[in-house]
């Protein structure tokens, strides 16, 4: 018993490279997640310097707008003091007219105006408040009250609404840091922006901070290099109150969104000298902790003081310079290496997944191979052209070739060519709807045997539809077929028996009716003959119709030996003997053109046979010979032979289902004549079936009978145009063969008396029959059923015998022969038929008949029978 060997080692390599796709998930995954990272804070730290430089830009931005806007504040200040040094005393009207022509509120919004302060002197204030009041302002005061070194008055402010109205008469140098801004404008001779203020102009419901902006106006002609000169010279100032919130509003009409900032007049941010929060001052929303990532502070001394701006980064400044991004960036990297990190481990499961499947595929693989190895069965798959690319050893076996030799030959080539075509296109009228067909066919096999296989072919189809191969299981049939052709030969066999039996139980039925209308026939013929001269007119018509009547009689025995019922004489019967007594008397029929052979085998074995009836079997067929040849002419060959016959051998003999195996002497008789088709072949035993213009058709038909009586079969053969062989097979068994006795010579003078019991249901038979036995000298007494001759037979105890018909409606002949032997066991009954002796006789075996007359009978046959009883 083979052994499973060991299993071998994986190679280091294998080894090396199953390491490695283990750990490989896990490489993929650290190395993912590393430049992830790695890669991430590039791009963090590209966007933060990004972002700085951008967010400085920005505070930059802020700074240069605001300083702008100062800047054009401190030049129309400027205007405004040329326009005072260019005239010694400026009108109202003239500084209205210059502020109007400046369009203060559209051109520079966020400025509350612009204004001219007096400077008065302790000692000028009442004169001052008297000029002032006299310029059409009678309610006119410089305020706040009280006594105070020196004064700086707000004469005129444009535009003089009613806001600046508020500020009317305001002595500025009495708050402590507008006058800290005015002195140091005085002092430096340049502009100067107070600190954080509330404006005079302010109201409750719209209270802002403020700041003002001073320019120093000085007496003309006066020194002013030292300050004490400038601190004599100065007359007034030339200023611009400005609203912070509405100055910037003007100055971003878009409130920045992505920055914050904060303007402080000082150089810290403290809370006393922030102006601006951009934030708080825009209702931006924020959270309380809310702390900018990007922060930054810029100082300044501009317009004689310090400025601080501190600026943070909002969230839409993240948003804008795309800071999101840097950790959308961190999250999909991470996603990415963990989707990298589980296809690495997917792909390693798959791995795995397909080294398993792959395995399990070879071992599937090689589980088919041995399944089509071993198999009984058929295996192959071909291409739509019918190359084989796979066969299986059985298939190569039947076919008697080898393997090799078969991949590469066309499949096709090997069916018997009636079959090529139809299974061809059977196999390309698959489709996916119906992939598989069933076929029977037939091969050329070793020695050019043919054999049967049945197939069921599946067809593989491509993306397509296309057929792309054909997958084929098959086995070998040719038992099974030639089983059913078998079983179909013996089923035409029996139905061939069964109608021939029928036909035969026909066609005796008819001779048995016949016979009885010929017995009154005959009878009537025989008794007018002994009634009359014979030299009367009519003898000679008589004597046609006893002629035309015995040939009908001829007639009903053929019959009945296509029945098998006609009359047997068995004896011991040398068959080539029989043949050579013939030869003389069948040669003279042979057409001029035609020749008769003789192949007799001697010695042959000794049949029992009706010697009458085996020369009217070589009369028939060597009649029907002669007739097929016509006036062509040929060869007719009679030969004997014998042998011995199983049950192979008898496959195609008509009648085998009768017969048995064993030793039989062959008669047979060819001819080279016209032949018949099949369709003759099937009828050629049957009765009155003839090819011939003339004939009854009982020829073959009363061969075939009495072959049946003799427990024989028969062959045939033919092929149209080439001849005809009829075989006779006659068993060699030797039966116990019937008795029969030999007629005796008939005394003409013999005559019986004595009453004479005649039965038969036809009255015709039983008028003829009744002359008939008067002639012989009997008194007749008729019956015309079995019950009447029984109740008649009781009547008359005087009967000598009983003439008594087989066949009779009722009460058959047989049921009142034994009801006859009962009344009488010594009565002497004389069975009347129209069937054989020999059938009748079996009937009544062991029961000793009298004797037996068949019908048509003659008054010399009468005369016999009687005589003998």
């Amino acid at each position: 018993m083979p052994t499973t060997p060991p299993p071998v080692d994986n190679p280091p390599s294998t080894s090396l490279w199953a390491k490695t796709i283990h750990i490989l998930p896990y490489l993929v995954m650290a190395l993912s997640f590393l430049m992830t990272f790695f890669f991430w804070r590039q791009y963090d730290n590209s966007l933060n310097v990004r972002s700085q430089v951008v967010f400085n830009d920005r505070a930059d931005e802020v700074m240069d707008r605001f300083f702008t806007r100062m800047t054009d504040d401190e030049q129309i200040l400027r205007g405004a003091a040329g326009l005072c040094n260019a005239s010694k005393d400026v009108k109202r009207d003239e500084w209205r007219r210059y502020a109007l022509s400046l369009s203060l509120d559209k051109n520079f919004p966020g400025f509350q105006g612009l204004g001219l302060t007096e400077v008065v002197r302790p000692r000028d204030l009442q004169r001052h408040i008297q000029r002032i009041r006299g310029e059409g302002f009678p309610n006119y005061r410089l305020w706040p009250e009280g006594e105070r070194q020196e004064y700086t008055a707000i004469i005129y402010l444009e535009p003089f609404d009613w806001r600046n109205q508020r500020a009317f008469g305001y002595d500025m140098f009495s708050e402590p840091i507008r006058h800290e801004a005015m002195a140091k404008a005085r002092d430096l001779g340049e502009a100067v922006t107070t600190g954080p203020v509330t404006l005079v102009q302010e109201t409750k419901t719209d209270k802002q901070t403020g700041v003002l902006m001073y320019i120093p106006v000085y007496e003309l002609g006066l020194p002013l290099e030292t300050v004490a000169q400038r601190r004599v010279a100065v007359k007034g100032y030339v200023y611009s109150p400005i609203r912070i919130k509405d100055f910037l509003s003007a100055t971003f009409p878009r409130v920045p969104k992505d920055i914050g900032f904060r303007i402080y007049t000082d150089k810290e941010p403290n809370p006393a000298g922030l102006i601006y929060d951009s934030v708080s001052d825009s209702n931006l929303n924020l959270p309380d902790s809310y702390r900018g990532e990007l922060q930054t502070t810029r100082s300044f001394q501009r317009f004689g003081r310090n400025w601080l701006f501190t600026f943070e980064s909002l969230p839409q400044f993240a948003q804008e310079q795309r800071k999101s991004q840097s950790r959308n960036y961190l999250i999909v990297g991470i996603t990415v290496s963990i989707l990298l990190s589980v296809i690495a481990f997917m792909l390693r499961s798959a791995h795995a997944g397909a080294i398993a499947a792959a395995q399990a595929l070879k071992e599937s693989r090689e589980r088919y191979r041995k399944i089509s190895e071993d198999s009984p069965a058929y295996i192959t798959t071909l291409l739509p052209d019918g190359t084989l690319t796979y066969v299986n050893p059985a298939l190569a076996h039947d076919l008697g070739k080898r393997r090799e030799d078969l991949l590469g030959k066309n499949f096709f080539e090997f069916l018997l060519p009636e079959y090529r075509e139809p299974v061809r296109q059977g196999l390309h009228s698959l489709s996916p709807q119906n992939p598989t067909y069933t076929v029977e066919q037939a091969l050329v096999g070793p020695n050019e045997a043919v054999i049967w296989h049945e197939w069921t072919n599946r067809a593989l189809f491509d993306d397509h539809g296309g057929i792309a191969e054909f997958q084929g299981v098959g086995q070998n049939i040719t038992e099974r077929k030639n089983a059913a052709e078998e079983r179909s030969r013996l089923e035409q066999q029996m139905l061939h028996a069964q109608k021939m039996e029928s036909l035969g139980v026909l066609a005796g039925g008819v001779a048995h009716d016949f016979n009885n209308i010929l017995m009154a026939i005959i009878g009537n013929v025989d008794l007018s003959l002994m009634k009359i001269e014979e030299a009367s007119p009519i003898t000679a018509n008589l004597r046609n119709i006893e002629k035309a009547a015995m040939r009908a009689a001829d007639l009903a025995k053929q019959m009945l030996a296509y029945s098998g019922k006609g009359k047997f004489v068995i004896e011991k019967l040398d068959l080539n003997r029989l043949i050579e007594k013939l030869h003389p008397i069948l040669e003279p029929s042979l057409p001029t053109n035609a020749v008769l052979i003789l192949k007799l085998h001697k010695p042959l074995p000794m049949i029992e046979a009706d010697a009458n009836q085996m020369r009217q079997i070589v009369m028939n067929l060597f009649m029907n010979a002669v007739e097929a040849l016509g006036d062509n002419g040929g060869k007719i060959i009679i030969s004997t032979y014998d042998g011995v016959q199983d049950r192979e051998s008898l496959k195609d003999v008509l009648l085998a289902e009768t017969i048995a195996e064993g030793s039989y002497v062959l008669l047979e008789i060819t001819d080279t004549g016209c032949g018949m088709e099949e369709e003759a072949l099937e009828k050629v035993f049957d009765p009155f079936f003839t090819t011939k213009f003339t004939g009854r058709g009982l020829g073959l038909a009363a061969v075939h009978g009495i072959i049946r009586g003799h427990k024989g079969g028969i062959r045939i053969s033919s092929e149209p145009g080439k001849g005809s062989s009829f075989q006779v097979l006659l068993p060699t068994s030797e039966p116990t063969p019937l008795e029969v006795s030999v007629p005796e010579g008939i005394e003409n003078s013999w005559n019986g008396e004595g009453r004479i019991l005649l039965v038969d249901d036809e009255e015709v038979i039983r008028t003829v029959a009744s002359e008939l036995l008067k002639e012989l000298g009997f008194t007749p007494v008729t019956a015309g059923s079995g019950a009447e001759a029984i109740e008649t037979f009781k009547n008359h105890r005087d009967l000598r015998a009983v003439i008594l018909d087989l066949t009779m409606p009722g009460m058959d002949g047989e049921e009142c022969f034994r009801e006859l032997r009962g009344i009488d066991p010594e009565v002497k009954v004389i069975m009347s038929s129209g069937f054989s002796e020999q059938e009748v006789v079996q009937k009544f075996a062991g029961e000793e008949l009298a004797g037996f007359i068949q019908k048509p009978y003659t008054l010399k046959t009468l005369k016999e029978v009687m005589r003998k009883v």
